[in-house]
């Protein structure tokens, strides 16, 4: 019956086991990892939530036709099947799903599921910026983005050279000073 499980699983994205909690496929978007500079592919993860739906009646027409036996006798498989996974999930308290991923239980109506790694379909791969000289191209400067041409004019424009100019701050202060000891002298002679 794992098997079964499994191939519905993995053809319709959803599964409902009464008493225990459903199964449902998501699939992960591509990601960008800036820091290694790599791209990430997409990939199913299973999903396990303890809500329980009863079974669909087109699961039991796919396990009487995987099994070929009348619909009845699947039904009742797969209910003994459940009432069976229920009660070593009990005992055990764990079970692993070839394929799918562990069932824990944790308390009375809680149960916590850890899936499988799914291999991924494509590989990742590294990527690299290409910049290419005499190229227009965008650049990040703080909060705006700026073109290469506008950074590059900023950057080597001639900076104008403040002259030095502490001599005019000195010679009043002496002009200040001179005055000051001309009126102390004229004043207390």
């Amino acid at each position: 019956m794992y098997s079964v499980i499994r191939k519905f699983l993995a053809l319709h994205h959803h599964l409902s086991l009464p008493g225990i909690g459903n199964f449902n496929v998501e699939l992960q978007p591509a990601q960008i990892d800036f820091a290694d500079h790599r791209i990430l592919p997409s990939k199913n993860k299973i999903v396990f939530s303890n809500n329980t739906i009863p079974a669909e009646k087109n699961f039991f027409e796919f396990i009487s036709h995987e099994l070929n036996i009348d619909e009845v006798h699947a039904i009742r498989n797969f209910t003994n099947f459940t009432a069976r996974l229920k009660d070593e999930l009990n005992e055990k308290h764990n079970i692993y799903f070839k394929g799918v991923g562990t069932l824990t239980k944790q308390s009375a109506n809680v149960i916590a599921f850890q899936p499988d790694e799914f291999p991924s379909y494509f590989p990742e791969f590294t990527i690299e910026r290409v910049i290419r000289k005499n190229e227009t191209h965008t650049v990040k400067v703080g909060e705006d983005e700026r073109s290469s041409e506008e950074m590059y004019a900023a950057l080597h424009e001639p900076q104008q050279v403040l002259k030095e100019k502490w001599w005019i701050a000195a010679s009043i202060l002496a002009i200040i000073g001179i005055a000051a000891i001309i009126f102390y002298y004229t004043t207390h002679k």
